[in-house]
């Protein structure tokens, strides 16, 4: 094997190039290392520099809850016509202001005036006719019209009874009547109430009466003597009947005597009536014979129908219809005087006197603008912190500058679910109007809470998980912190649009730092769609999360 000798001289010069090479690399590494530890510092800086810083305060915190609506008056009404006819006066105009009952309108009222002359005389028939069915159902009573003896009776339990059949004859025998003769030279003597004494020759007795009647009749005695007729009536002792024959004579006040020119005729009774069925029905019971002697009123017969009671309440129910339709007549004629429903102010007016008004035609509207309401949509977790009685602040952006005062009136427990969400509907009502109009927007916030002199930091400075970035006492630092700072746990409460409380993990005065709310890494960032007051309502609480506890009480 050959060997091949180096020289000296080249193994100098390959030495002197690795020697470069590692003199080059040595470099580069020392250039790399003061490069990122130059960057760091810079990067270091710059990230400092992005920090904010505060202090732990004391402050007075208030809670809203805000949302836009409409304008309405408290309350409006359609004044629309009940009746058709000429408008005879409407003396008012759009603008202005009316009082409740204010006559706005007078319509020609001579046809609903004919409609009630024609219901009065239907009501007057049907009560007419009520009357009469209900005198039937007395009538199937049939009573003695007066008292006395009972003749011509026959009716038997069972029979039937049609109107009109003769049921009996009463006589009234305690008193009787005679009539007698006398001469017409007496004629001027003989006068009503004169003493007159009877005389019954059968039964031996003489009686007193008196003169009831003074006939103008006259007739010749077998003896050709003029006379004229007298009736007297005696008191029936009891032994009398009509069969008995009697004379009498009379005597004036000076005891003269006036005979009788004719002798022993025979007594009437005092009073007869025959008695009717005015109904027809079925003989239930009878309460009387031939002779016997009843007193007026005494009952005779009971009747019974199958139809009477039908008959009255259709009666009483034709009656009823007419006596509404009476007054639905009476309340059409005051249709025809149209007058201002509630106090307010015309603004709108749609016919005027001369024209013709018809059937639910719109007259007029009015508005009462004593105060203004709006009405909200509450989200269903917000609802529960609004109660009637809150405060409430509303501007206008067409009233730069000026904030009216409201106060929440109704609160509705009537919610509308819409895409999964429920709404409820409260009410704002605003009295001092100065400028706004019915229709106008407005923004609302409800004062929810007022907290004096409660600590407070940045909203900004709440990180994700309620950690808060605070100045160490020994100027240590924590993991992920700035230098001199360390993550706090913190409790939250309630928030405005700038402003949360800390309930727990700071005290007054403690300094704090967060970099701007970059959507990741601020509590409230990271929580989209919230308004002022850390309460959610679809994006319309006061400046806080749902999920930032911003509510009375700290959620967290």
């Amino acid at each position: 094997m050959k060997k091949v000798k180096t020289s000296s001289k080249n193994r100098a010069r390959a030495f002197s190039k690795k020697l470069i090479i590692i003199l080059v690399v040595i470099v580069a590494v020392i250039a790399l290392a003061i490069f990122l530890l130059t960057r760091g510092q810079k990067t270091s800086q710059a990230v400092q520099s992005q920090y904010r810083y505060d202090t732990a305060q004391l402050r007075d915190l208030t809670s809203t809850l805000t949302d836009s609506g409409s304008l309405e008056p408290a309350n409006s009404y359609t004044v629309i016509s009940l009746v058709s006819g000429e408008i005879l006066s409407a003396d008012f105009e759009t603008g202005d202001v009316v009082a409740k009952d204010d006559v706005l309108y007078r319509v020609d009222s001579s046809d609903a005036a004919s409609n009630i002359e024609r219901a009065e005389n239907t009501l007057e028939q049907r009560q007419k006719s009520y009357d009469k069915v209900l005198q039937s159902k007395q009538d199937l009573k049939i009573t003695a019209p007066i008292g006395g003896t009972i003749s011509g009776f026959s009716i038997q339990a069972g029979n039937k009874v049609n109107n009109g059949t003769l049921v009996a004859t009463i006589e009234d025998t305690g008193t009787l009547l005679l009539t007698e003769y006398y001469s017409d030279e007496y004629a001027s003597r003989i006068h009503p109430g004169m003493t007159a004494t009877v005389s019954v020759p059968d039964q031996m007795l003489t009686l007193t009466g008196s003169v009831k009647q003074v006939h103008s009749l006259r007739r010749l005695s077998p003896t050709g003597v003029s006379c004229f007729a007298v009736t007297v009536q005696v008191k029936n002792p009891g032994s009398l009947s009509l069969e008995s024959s009697a004379t009498c004579w009379l005597q004036d006040s000076a005891g003269e005597i006036y005979p009788t020119i004719t002798d022993e005729d025979g007594f009437e009774a005092c009073a007869r009536k025959t008695v009717s069925a005015e109904v027809s029905g079925t003989a239930d019971s009878t309460h009387v014979r031939n002779g016997e002697i009843v007193q007026a009123g005494q009952l005779l017969v009971e009747l019974s129908s199958d139809t009477i009671d039908d008959e009255i309440t259709t009666a009483r129910d034709n009656l009823r219809d007419a006596e509404l339709s009476l007054e639905d007549r009476y309340d059409a004629l005051d249709n025809y005087t149209i007058q201002a429903p509630i106090d307010g102010t015309i603004v709108d007016k749609y016919y005027k006197a001369g024209e013709n008004a018809e059937t639910g035609k719109t007259l007029c509207t009015i508005f009462d603008l004593s105060c203004l309401t709006v009405t909200l949509y509450i989200d269903e977790l917000d609802i529960h912190n609004v109660s009637v009685g809150q405060r409430a602040q509303v501007t206008c952006d067409s009233i730069e500058g000026k904030t009216y005062e409201g106060i929440v009136t109704e609160v509705s427990i009537n919610g509308t679910a819409s895409g999964g969400v429920t709404t409820y509907p409260v009410k704002v009502q605003i009295d001092q109007t100065d400028g706004l109009l019915p229709g106008m927007n407005v923004d609302v916030a409800i004062l929810i809470s007022e907290n004096p002199n409660v600590l407070t930091i940045p909203l900004d400075a709440v990180q994700t998980g309620s950690r808060v970035l605070v100045k160490t006492a020994d100027g240590s630092t924590g993991a992920g912190a700035p230098d001199g700072y360390d993550y706090v746990k913190v409790t939250i409460g309630i928030s405005d649009s700038e402003y949360v409380q800390i309930t727990s993990g700071l005290s007054a005065g403690d300094q704090i730092t967060w970099q701007p709310a970059t959507g990741s890494n601020n509590m409230f960032g990271m929580m989209p769609g919230m308004g002022m007051g850390g309460m959610p309502m679809g994006g319309q609480m006061g400046g806080m999360p749902s999920g930032g506890g911003g509510m009375p009480g700290g959620r967290g």
